[in-house]
This record gives C-alpha cells, sequence and structure tokens, in this order.
C-alpha cells in the first residue's frame, strides 16, 4: 500500500486559513501548491511524529508566490 501524507499548510501573516490535505506523494521544500485561487510556495516542512503505518504528519509552511 502507498504512503499517505497527512499535511497541514499554514501560511504566517495571511488571512488564508490554510489547509489540511491528504496526498500520497511527499511534499518537499519548495514545491509549490494551489489553494483555492491561490499559488503557494512551500519554506519549511516538518515531520510532526513519527509515521503510523503508512500515515505520513506533517507540517508545511507556506509563503504566497508573487504574482
Amino acid at each position: 500500500m502507498a504512503a499517505i501524507y497527512k499535511v497541514s499548510y499554514v501560511i504566517p501573516g495571511e488571512d488564508h486559513p490554510g489547509a489540511i490535505v491528504n496526498t500520497e506523494e511527499k511534499p518537499t521544500v519548495g514545491d509549490q501548491i494551489q489553494l483555492g485561487d491561490r499559488q503557494f510556495v512551500i519554506v519549511e516542512l516538518i515531520d510532526l511524529m513519527p509515521a503510523r503505518g503508512e500515515f505520513h504528519f506533517l507540517h508545511a509552511t507556506l509563503k504566497p508566490v508573487p504574482t
């Protein structure tokens, strides 16, 4: 069975609420993601706790991509 990454996305200093997203691909610093109609880049990625079976729990800090 493939790994599932539960990622908590937070955007400091923004009104955007962020998101919690399940994905089968591990995000990395520098990746760009779209939340709603906005693009963000991951600037920090932290493992929140050891994996539980195939579930991995991550925290990602984002910053907006300039338009």
